[in-house]
């Protein structure tokens, strides 16, 4: 094919491309996607809160209430809570009611605190045994349960010293009772030994309402 037959071959199928262009202009393309049938989430009331303290914004509040009872104290404790089922606690902070059968319906309970002040760790560890120890954590626990969570079959509470040292654990159950466990020896051998002046924690409760 000469050099002619070629550039007119081409000026063809340009000016067949263009008319195919001009006439799908007259044609829109609808993509048709299937309706996935999908189920419904369950419905939650539009509000935030602190997921620091807690798992919910129940929660989440009496979290927060006893961290600042605790710093008011002169205790440095970081705070959060976990209740289940998680739902219950889904409820508008500002309806007493709401609030009070939230806590109702959580049937578990896990508390975590978490210091990294010296005074307040050496405090825990100024009891004389671990039976002291398990009094103080567990008057923590009861601040929580006393707020109205009467319906809790099993409960934890975790102790923390920073970030990675988990002093201890305290279980309960209605089946089993308390037990409390110590994971780090007390830190002998550290700079965090309380000396002999050291004074225990004082046992921390809410003030009449």
């Amino acid at each position: 094919m000469s050099a002619v037959s070629r550039r007119t071959a081409a000026a063809l199928c340009a000016g067949a491309c263009a008319a195919a262009l001009v006439a799908c202009s007259d044609f829109s393309l609808v993509a048709v996607t299937a309706t996935p049938n999908v189920q419904p989430l369950p419905s939650l009331p539009p509000i935030g809160f602190n997921h620091r303290y807690g798992n919910n914004p129940v929660a989440s509040a009496d979290g927060f209430q006893l961290e600042r009872l605790l710093f008011s104290h002169r205790e440095f404790w970081e705070v959060a809570i976990r209740t289940d089922p998680v739902l219950a606690g889904y409820v508008e902070l500002g309806d007493t009611q709401k609030v009070t059968e939230a806590r109702h319906k959580a049937t578990d309970l896990f508390l975590v605190l978490a210091s990294e002040d010296r005074n307040t760790i050496e405090g825990l560890l100024a009891y004389p045994d671990h039976a002291g120890q398990q009094a103080w954590v567990t008057a923590m626990l009861n601040n929580i349960i006393a707020d109205g969570y009467d319906s809790i079959t099993s409960a934890q509470v975790l102790v923390f010293f920073t970030e990675s040292d988990q002093h201890a654990k305290l279980s309960w159950s209605k089946k089993n009772g308390y037990k409390y466990e110590v994971f780090d020896n007390d830190l002998k051998g550290t700079v965090l030994v309380p000396g002999p002046t050291t004074s225990p924690l004082p046992t921390v409760t809410p003030a009449p309402a």
